[in-house]
């Protein structure tokens, strides 16, 4: 028998498909909330729901792209880090392609999605990124397949590129959904609170989590069923097969 959600389908971890159609309403869904609490601004908004008006346009189709330019991020509404300093955080998306063809791997064949912290001078003070092993001529990137990395590029800023391209942090994949939502409870936690009460915030940000965590669930759980391999092992690049032509 196979596990039930809450509403009583079927889970089949590891074979769920995401249509764009899906991951545009989710996308719209998610964009409206976070308006109607005040944690994202017109500019955000507008990067959202073009992502869900070009998704939109072919709604059956299960091969699909995200990309939200740094020039045009999902930009949160000011807030104050622990020292009452405003911080304005955002979004950006350098590329994620989702091809569901095979579900032994999340089904991306690129992904890079990168949450910046800025000053009230639009001075950039973080930046992390979710992204995927590069593999060039078969040979991987070493590291986890996906993985958690802080700092990465800044165009026409690269002498502010951090130094270390290390650790990289074995993480789940992540795409705009579930990032906006890590957002909203670190740095908006009382409308998250608000939020995360309501179910069609709750079904949007599900269709994130099927989509990134359903193969990488299964992946975990065969891993934890072998003793004479650690779980980091058989998460590394070159241990999981990365599928063709992803890149960072």
């Amino acid at each position: 028998m196979q596990p039930l959600d809450r509403q009583g389908s079927d889970i089949n971890v590891g074979q769920i498909t995401v249509t764009a159609g899906e991951m545009a309403d989710a996308i719209n869904t998610i964009a409206n909330k976070m308006l109607s609490v005040g944690i994202i601004t017109p500019e955000g908004y507008a990067a959202l729901t073009e992502e869900g008006r070009r998704l939109n346009r072919t709604p059956k189709a299960t091969s699909w792209q995200v990309e939200i330019h740094r020039e045009n991020a999902i930009i949160f509404t000011d807030t104050l880090d622990e020292r009452a300093e405003l911080i304005i955080p955002r979004i950006s998306c350098k590329g994620i392609s989702v091809e569901q063809v095979q579900h032994d791997c999340p089904p991306f064949a690129s992904l890079d999605v990168a949450l910046e912290i800025q000053d009230s001078l639009r001075n950039s003070l973080s930046r992390w990124h979710v992204d995927w092993a590069n593999s060039t001529d078969g040979v991987c990137q070493s590291g986890p397949l996906v993985h958690l990395q802080f700092g990465g590029h800044r165009p026409g800023q690269r002498d502010t590129d951090h130094p270390l391209k290390v650790p990289r942090w074995c993480h789940p994949p992540m795409d705009i959904l579930l990032l906006c939502e890590m957002v909203a409870a670190n740095f908006y936690e009382e409308q998250w609170e608000e939020l995360r009460e309501d179910q069609n915030w709750c079904k949007a940000i599900a269709t994130g989590q099927k989509l990134c965590y359903s193969a990488y669930l299964r992946k975990m759980t065969e891993g934890l069923s072998i003793s004479s391999k650690t779980l980091l092992h058989s998460m590394w690049a070159s241990e999981w097969r990365v599928a063709p032509g992803s890149h960072r």
